[in-house]
C-alpha cells in the first residue's frame, strides 16, 4: 500500500527482514545499539496496539522534544508533536503496520518547541506480543552524505 501525500518527507513499509550480519563479526546487537546511541541521542519505543499507550526511552521523548515521564503517553499526544501533515500520515503508516503486520520507516518533522519542524528518523515493526505491538527506534535524522561533502570541502 502506498500512501499518498503531498509532504516533502519519505516514508516506506519495509518488507525485509534484516539478518544479523554484526554477529558474523563478533559484534552484539546490544554493543549495536549502544554504538549507535554514541553517536546521538537513540530512543527506543513500544506502542500497545490494543491500549494506543506510547512507552518510551528518555532519548526518544527528547527527541520528539518532549520532556521525559515515566508514564506512558497516548498516541495523539505523540502525534500532536508532529507537523499535522505528517502525523495524518504516521497514523495511517501505523494502521498499515498493524493490519498488515510489516516493518516501516519514515523521516517526518517533528516541532521543536519554538515553533519550527526539524527532522527524525523512526523504524519500527509489529509484533505479536501483548496482543499485538509496534515496537521501534528513533533519532534526529542527519543527512550523512551531505554532511561528509561539507566536511570534505572545508579541508
Amino acid at each position: 500500500m502506498l500512501l499518498k501525500s503531498k509532504s516533502p518527507v519519505h516514508f516506506d513499509h519495509v518488507d525485509r527482514k534484516p539478518e544479523p550480519q554484526n554477529e558474523q563479526v563478533g559484534v552484539s546487537s546490544d554493543e549495536v545499539v549502544a554504538l549507535l546511541g554514541s553517536l546521538y541521542a537513540f530512543g527506543t519505543w513500544r506502542l500497545e496496539i490494543r491500549t494506543g499507550r506510547v512507552f518510551w526511552t528518555e532519548d526518544a521523548s527528547h527527541v520528539h522534544g518532549m520532556k521525559p515521564t515515566s508514564e506512558p503517553l497516548s498516541l495523539a499526544r505523540l502525534l500532536a508533536c508532529y507537523h499535522p501533515e505528517d502525523a495524518v500520515l504516521i497514523e495511517e503508516l501505523l494502521g498499515s503496520a498493524t493490519y498488515r503486520r510489516n516493518s516501516f520507516r519514515f523521516v517526518m518533522r517533528v516541532e521543536d518547541g519554538r515553533g519550527a519542524y526539524r527532522l527524525i528518523a523512526v523504524a519500527g515493526r509489529f509484533r505479536p506480543d501483548n496482543g499485538g505491538e509496534l515496537i521501534g527506534y528513533c533519532h534526529e535524522y542527519h543527512d550523512m552524505v551531505r554532511a561528509v561533502v561539507l566536511e570534505g570541502g572545508e579541508q
